[in-house]
């Protein structure tokens, strides 16, 4: 009978790697190695070798990886080629699906069946919820699809997904289908050649603005900054050099329209394109390029998208809560108490839109020079399916750092959109005061407000009971005065 010795610890591994159980594993060894051992000596063994710990730890980042991927729409050849090139995965791609299977992920084969009225009526409450949102207010078919899977884990037929839409939202799936484009040729070598960033202004109104960033080629989103400006120069180049150190290194080109928000950006870029650029035989007074905002095509582009998957329901969202008296918009502590809540509610809202549209898979389009048939995630990850190159200039973070803190050392203070007194008084009265306040998201966003609103009412009301406090420290005056040297300014 054969001995289970340290020869075995790599096929242990790979089968712990797998997820299987104990009681699994002991039978595989049965079955294949004629090896008859009790889960206790397995256990030993196990200890031995650093494998139980490592064993747990290893297949728990595994499957969150997995799943991640999965959930985003991936195939399992993706998902294989992603996690062997980002992740170190060394099995084949049937050792994966074999564990994709154990993982219980399944991607539905047959559609829902006609007679299915439980499980139908189940997605249709899901479609409903998602049309509630911002994002899905507007959505077609095709991306309706991809949110019930990444938000649910739902998955249907596009022709399900078409009839549910246009039965919950005619009028919409209408409107879209008249739809004309009219395409221009734009065409880059790979990822991260061609950096684009613009503002967006139409929430300025409301007292917030957006400032993006997208990779020309994948069109993958990089980032969307939400904040109470964006035309200062100092907070689009400290955004730039956030993206440069969580990418590690810096496009050939940036592109920007001539507004003077972006000087410091064009600043930074020339000035990491000298140190780091020589090898690439690029004139770094060249690496960031001033265009007319018409001719910044592909993050005028991502506007659209965004006006008519996100932005647009959620202007009209604004518009009715100001004509139905949520909040005065010039009322000073109402002005506050909407920043305080809607700047963080919007950035989470659109990290989830961002994450949702770069792993969308796009339909293939054989007219474009650009790729098509898959997510901007995938193409901007794996450029060489493309035939095309990784245009990044790696560089040494600790130089970004460096810039940062000789230009931003006071940061926080720069990205804050809310006095700290205000937030910090706001939180105070949240805890003091036991307000049930829920996560705040876009549907009840409003009724937060109003409670909050009714909470600084009491504490001005009771700080003004005492004849020996000072009326102007009340949190309303606090705020009018900080409206007047706003306005003023």
């Amino acid at each position: 009978m054969s001995t289970f010795g340290d020869e075995f610890q790599p096929i242990i591994e790979e089968l712990i790697e797998l997820g299987n159980s104990n009681h699994q594993i002991i039978n595989h060894l049965k079955e294949s190695y004629s090896i008859f051992i009790s889960e206790r000596t397995l256990s030993r063994r196990k200890a031995e070798w650093g494998l139980s710990h490592h064993a747990i730890q290893q297949t728990s980042q595994l499957e969150e990886d997995i799943r991640r991927y999965f959930h985003q729409g991936l195939t399992n050849a993706q998902i294989h080629h992603t996690l062997s090139s980002k992740h170190g995965y060394v099995h084949s791609q049937r050792t994966l699906e074999r564990k994709i299977q154990h993982m219980e992920l399944q991607r539905r084969k047959e559609d829902l069946e006609i007679d299915d009225d439980e499980g139908m009526d189940v997605v249709i409450e899901c479609v409903k919820k998602i049309h509630e949102t911002p994002e899905g207010h507007n959505v077609g078919y095709r991306r309706l699809k991809q949110l019930l899977q990444t938000r649910y884990g739902i998955n249907i037929h596009l022709s399900t997904a078409a009839a549910i839409n246009r039965a919950l939202d005619p009028e919409g799936v209408d409107r879209r289908s008249k739809r004309v484009l009219k395409r221009r040729v734009f065409n880059v070598a790979g990822p991260n050649f061609i950096w684009s960033a613009d503002g967006h202004d139409k929430l300025k109104k409301f007292g917030i603005t957006l400032y993006g960033f997208i990779d020309a080629w994948s069109r993958k989103v990089l980032a969307i900054f939400v904040h109470t400006t964006n035309n200062n120069p100092r907070h689009i180049g400290y955004y730039y050099l956030q993206l440069v150190k969580r990418e590690g290194g810096i496009p050939r080109l940036t592109t920007t329209d001539r507004g003077t928000e972006t000087i410091e950006m064009a600043g930074h870029q020339i000035n990491l394109m000298r140190q780091f650029g020589i090898d690439y035989d690029l004139d770094p007074d060249q690496s960031h390029r001033f265009t007319k905002s018409t001719h910044n095509q592909k993050i005028e582009c991502l506007w659209s998208q965004l006006m008519k998957q996100y932005n647009g329901e959620l202007i009209s969202q604004l518009y009715e809560a100001d004509e139905k008296g949520y909040y005065d918009p010039e009322d000073p502590v109402d002005h506050l108490l909407f920043i305080y809540l809607w700047v963080p509610l919007l950035q989470d809202s659109l990290n989830e839109w961002i994450n949702n549209y770069n792993s969308y898979k796009r339909r293939r389009d054989r007219k474009s020079m650009l790729p098509s048939g898959c997510s901007a995630n995938m193409c901007y990850e794996n450029p060489e399916d493309h035939d095309s190159e990784q245009g990044l200039i790696p560089i040494d973070i600790s130089v970004a750092l460096e810039l940062e803190n000789e230009h931003y050392p006071d940061a926080k203070d720069l990205t804050s959109t809310c006095p700290e007194w205000f937030s910090e008084i706001v939180d105070l009265l949240k805890l003091e005061m036991e307000l049930n306040c829920p996560e705040t998201d876009t549907q009840n966003v409003w009724s937060v407000l109003s409670l909050l609103r009714s909470a600084i009412q009491l504490y001005d009301s009771a700080w003004l009971d005492d004849i020996t406090n000072d009326p102007e420290e009340t949190i309303a005056a606090r705020a009018y005065l900080l409206y007047d040297i706003d306005s003023t300014t």
